[in-house]
């Protein structure tokens, strides 16, 4: 490990006994060149005994002095970070989603009531509100810096959620530790994207998304037996040793590259004003969408944040259009737009997280009602449609990376997942087990394909510079995609429940009690708590329900074919650069090898070419 260790200082650091270069530049951006250029894109290196080592400089464009943080590794090296951050990403995804079957025994536990939704909403919020944040402040921070104090973060979350006495205490150390859950997964996805080509990140990306939704498939089913057979407080403290070992194996492993320039500097350089208005934005937003289960959408719990988080969401556009300069870059840089593959990928990327949210969060529930199974067989019965979106996305991955080609991968991915929705909508509560796992299967194929492949089409849409930037516009897009699935999906449930149950005698009471917890109406509890002849009215309607709602993500998953078709046209996964970025990682190697052993003097990598491809 010592030669990693050297290989991340080895083509950052100017020697010292040279001075930089008047008016040199840095290349690349987020995800830069690892070199330098100047003005003119020639490379900008030293000449020290007749070789040629490059320097980065931080001169007065932030974007380019601060951010060159390329840093293409050999594979074996490749595999350590990969392992390490499939480690970190593994421990906050099953963080995520542990409350999907235990909520209602918390609410039970700290006699929340109605505040009981609170709990994941106050998660979401912040894990959304703060996406757009991570990806400029990492370009400035660096990557690895970031990355441990996320986990810091999330490691205080975690132990005062274990400690909470009630509910409120709760909502809060869960939104703290949202903070941090968003911030991970996307800091981890930049940090890929800094060490492999764009080709090659393809079969990364691919089996990352494999983590991503183990981690989602672990969560419901640890947290159904930990609230069931011990207590919900152990989901949070076996969070503790989790994260403090993610945190070390970050430190010891991840590759960090330096990012030079003054800290004032740097500081100055985060559009401070953007942050505010795109935080306030985003969680005046997903705040109302929360609340459209509990209330109406013409409500004022609803309409007035969605309303005013609207507003303020058109004032940080326009800030991020007329308020940024050179040296105050945007979070969010609308120029990008300008390409029908952002635009494309931007539209596909929102629909994936609306459904894909919206199905780990139906499916259990959909099981219980419909099935009266209890939570535990609910949740393992999501496994099999796990494991195939696993599996299609590692497989999806290493295609893209074989033969170069995205485009055909997410057509398919797109029309597996619309298919396979479509049949999903026609189940019923006599449908058997083979036909329940075998949609879900076919479904998890379509899912599994688009999840990685769609942020490998969209980062190879543009320059390095900005390749932090767009991962987390990306998450931020799925993510605020999922806000607005959920909310529609309550709607739609809680609509249909209403208009079938209340001519037959139900109160809204008690339609809202028995979707939020569905566990009552399973076979060991329906005798204390509704009776069979209502637990027959409920379960047809909320089967009626669904259909509306799956055949809804069904027409969605249409809308995203036809947007891959028509909008993201084909860009090539090889840049320029990427061969003579593989041979200084090479050369760093040897470099440090030779520099641990002391026989001889350190040659000098070859120029890092940092122009934008």
């Amino acid at each position: 490990m010592a030669a990693l260790q050297h290989q991340q200082h080895a083509d950052v650091e100017t020697p010292a006994t040279e001075k930089p270069t008047e008016g040199g530049a840095s290349g690349g951006g987020g995800g830069g060149g690892g070199g330098v250029e100047s003005q003119d894109g020639s490379a900008n290196t030293h000449h020290v005994s007749g070789a040629t080592t490059p320097t980065i400089v931080a001169d007065n464009d932030p974007v380019r002095g601060f951010n060159a943080q390329t840093n293409y590794l050999p594979r074996r090296n490749i595999i350590i970070v990969f392992l390490a951050l499939a480690i970190v990403i593994l421990t906050v995804l099953m963080d995520q989603t542990t409350l999907a079957v235990s909520a209602p025994i918390i609410g039970s536990d700290l006699n929340a009531g109605s505040r009981t939704s609170f709990i994941s909403d106050s998660y979401f919020i912040t894990a959304t509100a703060f996406q757009l944040i991570y990806g400029r402040v990492s370009d400035f921070t660096g990557r690895k810096p970031l990355l441990l104090l996320l986990l810091a973060i999330f490691f205080i979350g975690s132990l005062g959620s274990s400690l909470s006495p009630e509910i409120i205490s709760l909502v809060v150390f869960r939104a703290f530790t949202g903070i941090a859950g968003g911030g991970v997964i996307t800091v981890s996805q930049i940090i890929i994207s800094d060490v492999v080509s764009l080709r090659e990140r393809g079969k990364y990306q691919g089996v990352l998304g494999a983590v991503v939704l183990v981690g989602n498939g672990l969560g419901p089913i640890v947290g159904a037996v930990l609230a069931q057979k011990a207590t919900w407080r152990d989901q949070y403290r076996i969070m503790l040793p989790l994260s403090a070992v993610a945190g070390a194996i970050a430190w010891r492993f991840l590759p960090l590259k330096k990012v030079e320039g003054d800290w004032k500097r740097k500081v100055r350089a985060i559009d401070w004003t953007g942050a505010a208005l795109s935080l306030v934005a985003t969680l005046l937003v997903v705040l109302g969408l929360s609340w459209v289960g509990a209330y109406t959408w013409v409500s004022t719990h609803v309409l007035v944040p969605l309303c005013i988080g609207v507003v303020v969401a058109a004032v940080f556009v326009l800030w991020q259009w007329k308020g940024c300069t050179e040296d105050r870059p945007p979070l969010m840089p609308l120029s990008m737009y300008k390409n029908s593959i952002v635009v494309g990928a931007s539209i596909t990327q929102t629909i994936n997280g609306w459904i894909l949210y919206s199905q780990l969060f139906y499916l259990p529930q959909f099981y219980q009602l419909a099935y009266a199974y209890t939570p535990i067989p609910a949740a393992a019965l999501t496994i099999p449609l796990l494991c195939i979106q696993a599996f299609s996305s590692t497989v999806s991955g290493f295609i893209v990376s074989r033969t170069g080609r995205y485009r055909e991968v997410l057509l398919a991915g797109w029309i597996f997942w619309a298919v396979g929705l479509g049949l999903i909508s026609t189940l019923n509560e006599t449908s058997g087990k083979g036909k329940q796992i075998g949609f879900a299967i076919l479904t998890g194929a379509g899912s599994g394909a688009t999840l990685q492949v769609g942020l490998v089409a969209l980062q190879g849409a543009v320059p390095r510079k900005q390749m932090a930037v767009v991962t987390a516009t990306r998450n931020f897009q799925r993510n605020l995609g999922g806000a607005l699935g959920l909310a529609i999906g309550a709607s739609i449930i809680s609509t249909t429940a209403k208009h079938d149950l209340k001519p037959l005698g139900w109160t809204s009471a008690m339609i809202k009690s028995a979707l939020d917890n569905p566990a009552q109406i399973s076979s060991s509890a329906s005798a204390n708590r509704i009776d069979p002849a209502r637990i027959e009215q409920l379960r047809r309607a909320y089967v009626r329900g669904f259909h509306i709602l799956f055949d809804l993500f069904a027409a969605l998953a249409a809308v995203a074919f036809f947007a891959t078709l028509f909008l993201l046209r084909h860009k090539s996964v090889d840049r320029d650069d990427d061969k003579q970025l593989k041979e200084d990682a090479k050369a760093a190697i040897r470099q440090a090898k030779e520099k641990d052993k002391g026989t001889s003097d350190p040659p000098a990598s070859a120029a890092v070419r940092a122009k934008d491809t």
